[in-house]
């Protein structure tokens, strides 16, 4: 099983979800966003980019009629629990920031782009189910 942590994303025309350390990003940059929550979601992002391993750009391509296209998305290993409970801990700190997070699982990811002991990147399938936690 993976986890995956997503927020709505509504730009101009268009909707979908990014992911949590995008939201977290977002939240730190926002000028309305409290000293004191921008300086919490801080630290969560210095634990993660100490602990957790950063896929290369290249991680995320698909080679396609000879174009290379970025359509992975990261998930979770379910058994990662201590990056789970600190990604819980960063949707906490968000949704104090107004940025709904909302954590998805799925067993069948799509095609897997890059591992590591603590997660994938994988181009989802269209038919790739995902439950909504």
């Amino acid at each position: 099983m993976y986890v995956r942590f997503v927020s709505p994303l509504r730009a101009g025309n268009r909707t979908g979800a990014y992911g949590l350390f995008r939201g977290a990003m977002g939240a730190v940059y926002h000028e309305d966003t409290p000293t004191c929550l921008r300086d919490a979601i801080e630290l969560e992002l210095d634990w993660f980019n100490e602990h957790l391993p950063r896929p290369r750009y290249r991680d995320f391509e698909i080679r396609s009629r000879k174009r290379w296209y970025a359509d992975g998305i990261c998930w979770f290993h379910d058994d990662a629990q201590e990056m789970i409970a600190r990604a819980f801990v960063l949707s906490a700190l968000l949704r104090d920031c107004g940025v709904n997070i909302t954590k998805l699982a799925t067993d069948r990811p799509g095609q897997i782009l890059y591992r590591d002991d603590y997660q994938i990147v994988a181009k989802p399938a269209a038919e790739t189910p995902v439950e909504w936690c």
